[in-house]
Formats: structure tokens, C-alpha cells, sequence
């Protein structure tokens, strides 16, 4: 998801009932404070009175990293920009971002989990809330509980958990019921993550986790309609229709309209192909236009063939309201 989740991702997203509040892009922290300019480029919603997307949904800010006091430096200077909230990324699986000590590589020892959480409640001095998001460990579940214990006791308002280690990464099957285990020993709330795709995903999620919270990350994105299902059901125990190829490809067509304002045409491509290869693994026609676009390299040619005429799409089917799993 790194390059595609920016403001006006962010924007196009919260424009459909569902989302309470967004994450940004972490702001990689590595030895120094840096300047406001960084900080604006993962969030410039940072420069408005209120730190929200165009329809009101809060933007909390994601910091990366594993120096207690280079985080406590960047949580201050983030609070002297207006930051709102900041949440603290221990979950990325990525090598490179491991191999520098981010991320998911501090699931190996919980004391550090503590301390870095703790470095930037401190500085923030409780102005603003502190978060965490993590993974059922690097590779020891059992240790995964005691990070979750050592992100509370660091002052963490609440915890994200993704249901599979570090060394699962994306592969099937999330395990739902392992967060149980972590929100029974936590008094903090706990959120739920990891493969929630679908409406019967969330409802199996909720029911295993025990959390009444869930995190959408890579599913929001291949399906942008998805949480507006989720809070449709949620308020009417009706399951609306899938969402339909048209649906994703106006979402990606403004996306390109806005992305080609300020980024080079390559670029915006680029992004483009990253966020269809996403939905394709989830919607057959993403899959059959990313076949026929994953060379194109123009702008134009690309949102054309999103637009263009395929298939004739299936009959629209009710999702079933998920009452059992």
C-alpha cells in the first residue's frame, strides 16, 4: 500500500459512508527531528485548522521508528504542527524496513515496544492520544501477547493488531482468534486487521477477535465500497449489492484526475497499476483490465481502457447478511 494511501487517496475514501478515522503513511524516524516539510508531504491536512479529510474524517499521523528519543523529538515536533493523534507503527513486514530496525522487527523484544511508546507518550505530555498497531509477533505468537501488554503499559490509547506474525506476512489465514487471546489481557481497546475483505469477513472477524473496532487496509482499496456495506448492515442487518466494476473504476478515474495535477504522468500510472493490482485479486474485471493495462505506460490510455466497454457485467447480487460463520 506505501505510495498509494496519501491525501487524496484519503479524500476519495472517506467520501462514501464507513470510515470513523485514517491513518497516514508512516513518517519514516530514523536518528533526528525532521522538519515540518516531511511532516506535510505524509499529511498535509496538517496545514488546515482541523486535521480531517474534506468530509470530516480525523487523519491520524503514523510515525516509524525505533530510537526512543528521535521519536520523542518527532512526536514533539508533530504536536507543534497540529498533529491530532499519533500512532505508532510496529506492524510493517517490509525486508528493507525491518533490515533498519522498523516496523515489525521490535516484535522481537517487547521492552522495546514499551520504550519507544513511552518515549512519545511522554513527549506529547497526554495532549494529544498515543496508538500502536502491531502483529501477533515476528514469529513467536507468544511473544506477540507480550508486545500487545508492553504497548498498553507504554501508554498506548488503543492497539491495532494484525492476525499474523511477521514471518506470515500477507499469507492466509489471518488469525482472528489469536487477537481474543491479546484483547483479554489488555483493558485498552482493541482493533481488529488482517483480511477482512468482505462483509462475512468482518462479521467472522468481530465474532472470533471479540473487538467491536476493525481495520480495513488493502480491502478498502479493492474494494472502496466496502466499508459503506459494513456500516449499511451494521445499521439495517441488510446486505448490499457487491460492488460493481463501474463503481471501482470512477474511483480510480478521479484519482488519476487529481493525482496528474502535481505528479508526472509516469508516476500517476505507476500508482494506478499498484492500486488495480490490488482490487484484481478480489474482482474478476480488475483482473481481466489490469491483463490488458499493465503495459501501458500513458495516462490517457490507461483511464480510457478502465472506461472502456467490457463485458457485459454480471446481474447485481445481494450480499448475504453474514448471521452465522
Amino acid at each position: 500500500m506505501e505510495g498509494v494511501i496519501d491525501a487524496v487517496t484519503r479524500d476519495l475514501l472517506t467520501r462514501e459512508a464507513g470510515l470513523d478515522w485514517t491513518v497516514t503513511e508512516f513518517v519514516r524516524v530514523v536518528d533526528a527531528r525532521l522538519p515540518p516539510r516531511v511532516f506535510h508531504k505524509h499529511c498535509p491536512e496538517l496545514r488546515q485548522a482541523r486535521v480531517v479529510t474534506p468530509t470530516g474524517i480525523p487523519v491520524h499521523l503514523q510515525l516509524l521508528g525505533s530510537d526512543p528519543q528521535a521519536l520523542a523529538a518527532n512526536a514533539r515536533q508533530a504536536l507543534a504542527l497540529g498533529a491530532t493523534s499519533l500512532d505508532l507503527n510496529f506492524g510493517c513486514p517490509a525486508k528493507t524496513v525491518n533490515r533498519h530496525d522498523g516496523g515489525a522487527s521490535l516484535l522481537r523484544d517487547p521492552h522495546r515496544v514499551e520504550r519507544a511508546v513511552a518515549a512519545v507518550a511522554g513527549a506529547v505530555e497526554g495532549a494529544i492520544p498515543v496508538t500502536a498497531k502491531i502483529r501477533l509477533g515476528f514469529a513467536d505468537k507468544q511473544l506477540g501477547l507480550a508486545c500487545a501488554r508492553a504497548a498498553e503499559d507504554g501508554g498506548a490509547r488503543h492497539l491495532v493488531v494484525h492476525a499474523r506474525t511477521r514471518n506470515e506476512g500477507y499469507r492466509p489465514p489471518a488469525h482472528w482468534e489469536w487477537i481474543a487471546r491479546i484483547r483479554a489481557q489488555l483493558t485498552i481497546p482493541v482493533i481488529a486487521n488482517g483480511d477482512i475483505w468482505t462483509l462475512a469477513d468482518y462479521w467472522k472477524a468481530r465474532s472470533l477477535s471479540g473487538c467491536e473496532d476493525v481495520m480495513l487496509g488493502r480491502a478498502v482499496l479493492a474494494d472502496p465500497l466496502l466499508p459503506r456495506r459494513i456500516r449499511h448492515w451494521q445499521r439495517t442487518g441488510e446486505g448490499l449489492p457487491a460492488t460493481p466494476w463501474q463503481a471501482r473504476a470512477e474511483v480510480l478515474h478521479r484519482y488519476a484526475e487529481r493525482q496528474r495535477q502535481h505528479l508526472p504522468e509516469r508516476v500517476v500510472v505507476s500508482l494506478l497499476k499498484q492500486w488495480l493490482n490490488i482490487m484484481r485479486g478480489r474482482d474478476a474485471e480488475a483482473a481481466r483490465r489490469f491483463a490488458t493495462l499493465r503495459r501501458e505506460t500513458r495516462l490517457d490510455a490507461f483511464v480510457a481502457g478502465l472506461r472502456a466497454p467490457g463485458d457485459e457485467p454480471a446481474p447485481e447480487r445481494r450480499e448475504a447478511a453474514p448471521l452465522a460463520c
